[in-house]
């Protein structure tokens, strides 16, 4: 399903792709444009974005009751980039200029702030770490009257706000002025007190999407993150098979929105990873397009862990870890098996004081003979945890007949 299809079907009552144009695609709020110009696309389904050039570049939206009405529940966000570490403050979003407000501001050191004014009332959030120029974010904000307010930063609950339990204390927002993205036309507040906003320097847009009273209600925590950032974040990397992602070994990918997308097959698919690391702020660090499984397993130190599947098949993300069975007795055989089968994931004829192997499943099977020694067996050992060590303790076997 198309990009598009997925947020429309969220029941937004606005949305702007801003795919090089300024109209509202499902309700009546067409933007007047005032010097935004196409750019790069910055999520799924756009082939261009629109971006402020000058700090007076603006778009300004009709004035709608489900906008900057009155409102019990509203949510709105989109799809957003800055070249740069900007000069503060900035206006992304706004709904109100003075008195009662709905603000996305970007604030000193490029950390964005959700702004809310409710009559003398004022709540606060802050994305937990700046926005890095150049990297694409999807940034989303939701007020539910009498119950919480949150700024999601890729579809994650941002957690600095102020008041800092998150509640709103209020059961609406009164009406606003007119809808902006971009520089204020007129003047501004944040917080209740004047100050002087403009757009963002070459700051770009695509699809943002508006939801008012009974649609933001419904709107889940798990659906800003799977069907607005997940299905729309751009990977990096596209591979399909081993080969293409051997071409990643050793490499460390950056923080972006989705680091390796792996596409559909028709079928199961197992890939190995060597020395893939992630950094620590990406948002996916691999997504499985397809509805079956991917067993993706985090060989020689890669680390894959935030996992993404926008189609609803399943990831078995396997992480090598190593059983050791010690002590032993010199020349004992030992057999590692995948749990409940005949698999054999290693294994010695003839040991050393110690055995320990690699194994790449969930839990093992471990099997320890000797001449004379009582048969040991220990099944569905979990290896989800990390390396193992087996202790052992071998009898000397009294009725062993030597047959």
């Amino acid at each position: 399903m198309a990009y598009i299809d997925d947020v429309t079907a969220l029941g937004p009552q606005h949305v702007w792709t801003f795919d090089g144009v300024y109209t509202d695609s499902v309700g009546a709020a067409d933007g007047t444009n005032t010097g935004l110009n196409p750019s790069a696309a910055l999520c799924e389904g756009a082939a261009n974005s629109v971006e402020s050039n000058n700090t007076g570049n603006r778009v300004t939206l009709t004035t709608q009751a489900d906008i900057d009405g009155a409102a019990t529940n509203k949510a709105v966000g989109g799809w957003l980039r800055v070249s740069s570490i900007q000069l503060p403050p900035k206006s992304i979003y706004r709904e109100g200029t003075t008195g009662n407000q709905y603000n996305m501001i970007m604030w000193a050191g490029n950390r964005l702030m959700l702004d809310i004014v409710s009559g003398t009332t004022v709540l606060q959030a802050f994305s937990n770490n700046v926005l890095k120029p150049s990297r694409i974010y999807h940034v989303f904000s939701r007020f539910l009257g009498g119950g919480e307010f949150a700024l999601f930063i890729d579809g994650v609950k941002q957690s600095i706000t102020v008041p800092t339990n998150a509640q709103t204390g209020v059961a609406n927002i009164p009406a606003r002025t007119a809808a902006e993205f971009a520089d204020p036309s007129g003047a501004t507040e944040a917080g209740n007190a004047t100050v002087l906003l403009n757009a963002p320097t070459n700051g770009r847009y695509n699809f943002w999407t508006s939801f008012f009273d009974a649609s933001a209600l419904a709107l889940t925590d798990a659906q800003i993150r799977t069907e607005l950032f997940e299905k729309g974040a751009l990977p990096s990397v596209t591979v399909s098979n081993q080969t293409e992602l051997d071409a990643l070994a050793n490499t460390v990918r950056p923080d972006e929105p989705l680091n390796i997308r792996i596409v559909d097959n028709g079928g199961d698919l197992t890939l190995i990873a060597d020395n893939i690391t992630h950094d620590p702020l990406a948002s996916i660090h691999v997504q499985w397009m397809g509805a079956e499984v991917l067993t993706y397993i985090n060989n020689n130190g890669s680390n894959a862990s935030i996992i993404s599947t926008p189609n609803g098949g399943t990831v078995n993300l396997i992480t090598p870890a190593v059983i050791t069975a010690e002590p032993l007795i010199p020349d004992t055989e030992v057999r590692v098996y995948e749990s409940g089968t005949i698999n054999e994931l290693g294994g010695i004829e003839s040991s050393s004081t110690s055995f320990s192997a690699p194994v790449q499943a969930n839990s093992v099977d471990v099997v320890i003979l000797k001449e004379d020694y009582v048969y040991i067996r220990v099944n569905g050992i979990d290896m989800t945890g990390g390396d193992v060590t087996l202790p052992v303790s071998q009898q000397f076997d009294r009725n062993y007949d030597g047959d």
